[in-house]
């Protein structure tokens, strides 16, 4: 179970790199798109340390910037919310923090 943890977690990542990268050619560089570059490296390089309490501290931290970039980058860019896809954007994160907590 453990390893589909990671592989969940590592797809997700590197779907956000993507399109954060897919974002940086389609506007230019903007602060907001290099913050979900940095955020995605980051959660590849967290699920790589040996200490799982900190990979777990480190993944709320990290997953709590998502919600933080996204809900800017919907507000700056949208100028409203789409509150059903934060809140399956929450679900998700929380489903993989239990899967982190009890697996791994």
């Amino acid at each position: 179970m453990d390893i589909i943890a990671y592989v969940l977690i590592g797809v997700y990542a590197l779907l956000t790199g993507i399109a954060s990268l897919h974002q940086l050619k389609e506007n230019g560089f903007q602060v907001r798109t290099f913050l979900f570059m940095v955020v995605a490296i980051s959660i590849l390089v967290t699920i790589l340390i040996p200490n799982k309490a900190l990979v777990l501290l480190l993944l709320i931290f990290e997953f709590v910037l998502l919600h933080v970039l996204a809900i800017a980058e919907g507000l700056l860019t949208n100028k409203q919310l789409r509150y059903s896809h934060h809140i399956v954007r929450f679900i998700f994160h929380c489903i993989l923090l239990l899967i982190v907590y009890k697996f791994i």
